[in-house]
């Protein structure tokens, strides 16, 4: 979020909803962008808070989230997906009743064994995947635009490219 926030040139402000909270507008749309200050795994409460308070529908959502099921740096998006084993996607499935919102999944690889992986996710980045790492999240916040002003068909034609 930081990343869509410093190209929409706009700073994180009043801590509202569990998080923090900046407007952007995007095309015609405000946009409000949300940091949940809950560990990741509860997520689903200040994401569900925010949809109350402001009479807005899950599929007026798009979450931009980590995917161990991507290689590092790939992204995709998708509508009305299951939470694959994500703990803070199911947080917000279970907190919206409904899984229909849309996705920007940031693919970070897998490590070797499953017994590996929360060590894996709570690492930081390699200082050589770091690069990578700026791009895909640039990129997302790009295609997170794209989603937003064009749908979810433009988006994917542009974004799932193969590299």
């Amino acid at each position: 979020m930081e990343e869509c926030a410093r190209l929409y040139k706009v700073r994180f402000f009043y801590p509202k909803f569990r998080g923090r909270v900046a407007k952007i507008r995007i095309g015609y749309e405000e946009v409000l962008l949300l940091k949940p200050h809950t560990y990741m795994n509860n997520s689903g409460e200040s994401v569900a808070m925010v949809l109350d308070r402001l009479n807005l529908y899950p599929d007026q959502l798009v979450v931009i989230h980590d995917d161990l099921d991507l290689p590092l740096g790939k992204i995709k998006l998708g509508f009305n997906l299951g939470s694959a084993g994500h703990k803070g996607v199911q947080s917000i499935i279970e907190h919206l009743g409904s899984q229909e919102f849309y996705r920007v999944r940031c693919g970070i690889g897998k490590p070797a064994s499953k017994d590996e992986v929360v060590d894996y996710v709570l690492s930081p980045f390699k200082p050589d995947e770091l690069e990578k790492v700026k791009k895909m999240i640039s990129t997302a916040c790009k295609a997170t635009e794209v989603l937003i002003k064009e749908g979810l068909e433009e988006a994917r034609n542009i974004f799932h490219r193969s590299d």
